[in-house]
């Protein structure tokens, strides 16, 4: 089978309704591998704590998983949260 032909079987092939599922546990220990400094490290807990009362709170699968996206992001940024000339940092 040739990269065209892999291609068009992909483009073919339809869309399934899989998922995709982690823990809580999982997820903390991942953002915390992830944490660009050991700041951002100790804010983990409380933004798993968060997450998980946005999917209590009835919060769609979409939004959910947007939150997840930021707060890795934000997590695994090496920027110091605060600066001396920039005063309080980005959570606040």
């Amino acid at each position: 089978m040739n990269d065209n032909q892999t291609r068009d079987t992909a483009r073919m092939r339809p869309e399934s309704s899989g998922f995709f599922i982690a823990s809580w546990q999982s997820l903390e220990e991942g953002l915390t591998l992830l944490a660009g400094t050991p700041e951002r490290g100790q804010l983990v807990s409380e933004t798993v704590s968060a997450l998980r009362k946005s999917q209590t709170a009835g919060d769609p699968p979409s939004k959910l998983l947007l939150r997840v996206l930021a707060a890795t992001a934000f997590l695994s940024d090496d920027r110091p949260l605060r600066t001396e000339q920039e005063g309080a940092g980005a959570m606040t």
